[in-house]
């Protein structure tokens, strides 16, 4: 198998040994764009940058994360102009809500379509549902699903994907949905009998390293051998979820 540079990521997730690859993917892809947005090369100081993190801001998980990354100015210059906006648009909706009509409609009087607390609202709850880095993480994982399908005709890697410990459920079921138009025709066979099969052999395997890792506090197991569950409890929750419990904060170098 080849190796291009768009499937490198692909090929060192699944090599990596990680209860899900797609799971590695997107923690890397999410490091690199904290990085990349307050890291040395001060991203966040270029205008087409900084108009992006004015647009979108960031959700409270990355906001957490960018106060943890440990770049203080940084991170305050971005909200600074980020905030700056936001009054911006506030000014001009108080404006414009202290100009309407504050009498009912009664049964003469046409009820607007739209208020300005209508309006403002949707435009303040479309705000904080955006976040750039969540934009750029969105963006990464979508190269790497298709770059995922394209190697599904390469032998080698079919037998990397079915060495693997399976996928989390949330990245599980991404795959299935994209597998209806992204899995080729000659490989369709192959998705069908290994990618559930896969799944549920690794399922099965955490819930055992749950269980023993539950059976280990009963006293009669004290001396008993940890096996492999000692990580049992971040590993079921990253198999569910899709996260990494365990992780310390991401912090600059």
């Amino acid at each position: 198998m080849k190796e291009q540079i768009e499937t490198i990521p692909v090929n060192d997730a699944f090599d990596a040994g990680d209860e899900c690859p797609f799971c590695y993917l997107e923690r890397m892809a999410e490091q690199r764009t904290i990085r990349y947005v307050a890291g040395p090369g001060a991203s966040y100081m270029e205008p087409d940058v900084r108009g992006s993190t004015d647009k979108y801001g960031f959700c409270i998980p990355h906001s957490k994360k960018l106060f943890d990354y440990g770049n203080a100015l940084g991170a305050a210059l971005m909200l600074q102009t980020h905030f700056a906006g936001i009054l911006e648009e506030f000014h001009a909706e108080a404006e414009a809500y202290a100009g309407q009509d504050p009498t009912p409609h009664g049964l003469f009087r046409k009820k607007p379509e739209h208020t300005v607390e209508e309006d403002y609202s949707r435009q303040v709850l479309e705000r904080v549902d955006r976040c750039f880095i969540c934009d750029r993480i969105a963006y990464h994982m979508d190269r790497y699903y298709a770059t995922f399908f394209a190697l599904l005709k390469e032998p080698e890697f079919r037998a990397k994907v079915e060495n693997c410990k399976g996928f989390c459920l949330k990245h599980f079921g991404k795959l299935l949905k994209l597998s209806v138009e992204k899995v080729p025709k000659d490989q369709r066979k192959w998705f069908h009998d290994n990618v559930f099969r896969i799944e549920e052999e690794n399922l099965l395997r955490v819930k055992e390293d749950l269980d023993w890792f539950i059976a280990k506090y009963d006293y009669r197991n004290a001396k008993a051998d940890w096996k492999n569950s000692r990580d049992a409890l971040s590993r079921t929750m990253q198999k569910l979820e899709g996260f990494y419990p365990a992780d310390p904060p991401y912090k600059k170098e």
